[in-house]
């Protein structure tokens, strides 16, 4: 399967499956995997299906445990959001939404599974969420102090967030060894990390199949990183029958660069 260009292949397939140990500080308090699961239709268009799911164990799920599941449904053609579902614990804050980004409406529609409440914003262009943003990233060409935008929906508001990756080297990840990574701080960040006076930065493998390697973040209460652990290779991609509608078109979207590995 191409890129909406056409101009190179696309560097995950169903069936990938990426295993990350969460840090606190030296300590590992829990797992996270990013996985594509299928490609399942959605308005009658071919979407991958991405699951990423995280969870504290041992002393941090007494502490403040995490519990969340976050499903993505990337259109495979124009590589943009077509829908979204979070279900997250965190501490004692739960939050069961759906999101579908209806583009023949031009509105995104979030209902709460808790509630039933039903909020919709107007949606002018295509969108990211926070899932699908990590695979798009890996379709996209990032060059060093080059910088790049996308629109991303969370919390049914959109952001124009801006990256430019600033330093390359070689960092050693468990599971494929040495390799050559990029660095990149998303500007503006994710709410909690700005909430706790903080930064992150993603690390990518600067290689055809852009891997996450590693998200670090220094926050007021100390350093968290989820780290690659291991892989499971994916299949190889079917054709899809994924025809755009002539009402949707793949803005040229860049993206935040992956999540997760180990630097030394």
């Amino acid at each position: 399967m191409a890129l909406a260009d056409g101009d190179e292949s696309i560097p995950f397939s169903v069936g990938e499956k990426l295993t990350y140990q969460i840090f606190w500080g030296p300590f590992v308090v829990g797992r996270g995997t990013l996985e594509v699961a299928d490609i399942e239709p959605v308005d009658g268009h071919d979407c991958y299906h991405l699951v990423a799911k995280a969870k504290t164990s041992g002393l941090a799920e007494f502490l403040f445990p995490v519990d969340s599941t976050a499903e993505s449904w990337l259109d495979c053609a124009g590589l943009f959001a077509r829908q979204y579902h979070e279900d997250r614990t965190e501490g004692k804050h739960h939050k069961n939404n759906d999101t579908h980004f209806d583009y023949a409406s031009k509105e995104t529609v979030m209902k709460s599974r808790i509630n039933g409440r039903e909020h919709r914003t107007p949606l002018d262009q295509p969108v990211q969420d926070v899932v699908s943003s990590l695979y798009y990233v890996r379709t996209q060409k990032l060059l060093l102090d080059s910088e790049q935008s996308f629109m991303i929906n969370a919390a049914n508001t959109n952001y124009n967030v801006t990256i430019r990756p600033d330093l390359r080297k070689v960092m050693w990840v468990r599971p494929v060894g040495d390799v050559q990574a990029l660095r990149v701080e998303p500007n503006p960040t994710l709410n909690i990390v700005s909430a706790n006076q903080g930064r992150m930065w993603f690390w990518i493998s600067d290689d055809a199949r852009h891997l996450p390697l590693l998200v670090s973040s220094e926050l007021k209460l100390g350093n968290a990183k989820l780290v690659l652990f291991s892989i499971t290779p994916g299949k190889p991609a079917p054709a899809t029958t994924n025809k755009p509608s002539d009402s949707v078109r793949s803005a040229p979207l860049s993206l935040n660069a992956g999540t997760l590995a180990s630097e030394r």
